[in-house]
C-alpha cells in the first residue's frame, strides 16, 4: 500500500500566525488527550479560501479529522465531545468542526470513491501521524460517476425527509404534537443530509440541526437562509425544533403548540425547496443539466393540493383512512390560509365531496349552512354524518 501520508501537505505557512497557532494547539491537544493515529486539517483553511465576513458574521470552521485505530475509540463520544469543546475554547471566535473516524472506515470510504475523504487526502494538511496506520489510495471518480452517486444520495435522503414530513402532518392531525415535532426534526435533518451528500459526499454523525445548518449554509446561496434564526422568535422556534430530537421522545415536559408546528412545518417545507434548488444546480455542474435525471419533488404548497377522492362509502376502513387524510390535509392547508381557516375550508370541501359522491343535491340553504359554519367540531360531525345519513338535512341537523 502506498503511504499517502508521506505525500500529503504538512505546512501551515499559507496561513497567518493568528490561524496557525490555534490549529497547532488543537492538534497538540488531540495528540496528548486521545488515541489518535492521524490528525488532518481539511476544508477552507487547508485550501486557503477561508471566509471571515464581518457583514453577515459568517466565519469558516477549523475542519479537523482525527483518525483512530479502532471503532471502539471512535465511539467514545464523551471524550470527543469534551475535546471538541476544549478545541473551541482554543479557537476563540473561529468555530471548530471535529470529525472522528476509524482508519477502517476512512479507507473503506476512500476505496469506494467517496470523494469527501478523497478530497481530504488530496487537499488536506497532515498535522500529526503515528506511522502505525496508512491511508488507502483515493479512487478518482469521473464527472458521470460523481453525478450518479450524488443523484442516488439525493433520491434516498430527500425522499426519506419528505416521508417524515408527511408523518409529522399525520400526527398533528391526531393532536400528537410531540410525535409530530420529532418527525419534523427528522425531516429537517434528512434534507440537510441530502444537501451535504450531494455537495460534499459526506454526512456527519450528528442530529444537531444547528450544526447541520451551519455546515450547509456555505454550500449554496439558497441554503444560507434556511430555518431562520436571526430574530429572537425565530431562534426560539429553531431551538424548539432542535430539542425535539431528544425531548419530544423522552421528556414529558416538552410542549409544542399546533400553531408552532404550523410555522415550523412551513419552514421545513421551505428548507426542502431550498435543498432541491441547490442540489439541482450542483448536479447540473457535473455533466450539464441535460444529464440530470428526474429530481424528487419537495412537499407541495397547500394551494396545489387536491382533496383525495372519497372511497366506497360502504367500506368503513377505507372511509376512516380517507377521513384521516382529510384531517391531515386540513393541517397542511392551515399553514397557508391560517390555522383555523385552513381546517374549516378543507372540512367544508370534504363534506361537499361526500354528498356529490352519494348523489345528494345541496340546496342553496344547505350549501350556505356549510359555508357559514365556523365550528370545527360541528363540521367534523357533519363529515361523518354525510357518509351515512339518508338526506342532506339529516346529516346537517
Amino acid at each position: 500500500m502506498v503511504c499517502l501520508a508521506v505525500l500529503m501537505k504538512t505546512s501551515l505557512d499559507h496561513l497567518p500566525a493568528g490561524k496557525r497557532e490555534p490549529i497547532a494547539a488543537i492538534a497538540s491537544l488531540l495528540q496528548a488527550s486521545a488515541p489518535v493515529e492521524m490528525i488532518l486539517l481539511f476544508g477552507s483553511y487547508a485550501r486557503g479560501d477561508w471566509v471571515e465576513d464581518p457583514v453577515t458574521g459568517y466565519t469558516s470552521d477549523f475542519d479537523v479529522l482525527a483518525i483512530v485505530a479502532s471503532e471502539e475509540a471512535e465511539a467514545d463520544h464523551a471524550l470527543w465531545a469534551r475535546l471538541e469543546a476544549e478545541a473551541r475554547e482554543i479557537a476563540g471566535r473561529v468555530p471548530v468542526s471535529l470529525l472522528v473516524h476509524s482508519i477502517k472506515h476512512v479507507n473503506q470510504e476512500i476505496r469506494t470513491g467517496q470523494y469527501f475523504f478523497g478530497d481530504i487526502v488530496n487537499e488536506g494538511i497532515l498535522l500529526f501521524e503515528s506511522r502505525r496506520v496508512q491511508l488507502a489510495k483515493p479512487k478518482a471518480l469521473n464527472a458521470a460517476e460523481r453525478l450518479s452517486l450524488a443523484e442516488r444520495n439525493l433520491g434516498y435522503w430527500f425522499e426519506s425527509a419528505s416521508g417524515f414530513f408527511q408523518g409529522s402532518i399525520y400526527y398533528s392531525a391526531r393532536r400528537m404534537q410531540a410525535h409530530a415535532a420529532f418527525l419534523l426534526h427528522q425531516a429537517a435533518e434528512r434534507y440537510f443530509h441530502a444537501a451535504l451528500l450531494v455537495f460534499t459526499g459526506y454526512k456527519p454523525k450528528t442530529h444537531d440541526l444547528e450544526r447541520l445548518a451551519n455546515q450547509t449554509a456555505p454550500l449554496h446561496s439558497a441554503l444560507s437562509g434556511a430555518l431562520p434564526r436571526a430574530e429572537p422568535e425565530d431562534e426560539r422556534l429553531f431551538k424548539l425544533l432542535k430539542r425535539a430530537y431528544i425531548d419530544a421522545r423522552y421528556s414529558k415536559s416538552y410542549r409544542v403548540t399546533d400553531e408552532e408546528l404550523c410555522i415550523l412545518r412551513a419552514r421545513v417545507r421551505d428548507l426542502g425547496a431550498r435543498v432541491r434548488e441547490a442540489c439541482a444546480e450542483k448536479l447540473a455542474s457535473f455533466c450539464g443539466a441535460e444529464a440530470v435525471g428526474e429530481l424528487p419533488e419537495a412537499p407541495r404548497e397547500e394551494g396545489a393540493m387536491e382533496l383525495p377522492e372519497p372511497p366506497a362509502l360502504d367500506d368503513p376502513a377505507a372511509v376512516e383512512r380517507w377521513q384521516e387524510a382529510i384531517a391531515a390535509m386540513s393541517f397542511e392547508r392551515g399553514e397557508a390560509a391560517g390555522y383555523e381557516r385552513g381546517r374549516l375550508e378543507t372540512l367544508r370541501a370534504a363534506i361537499r365531496r361526500v354528498f356529490a359522491r352519494r348523489k345528494l343535491s345541496l340546496s342553496t340553504e344547505m350549501s350556505a349552512r356549510i359555508d357559514t359554519c365556523a365550528d370545527l367540531a360541528v363540521l367534523e360531525r357533519w363529515l361523518e354524518e354525510a357518509a351515512v345519513a339518508e338526506t342532506v338535512e339529516e346529516a346537517l341537523r
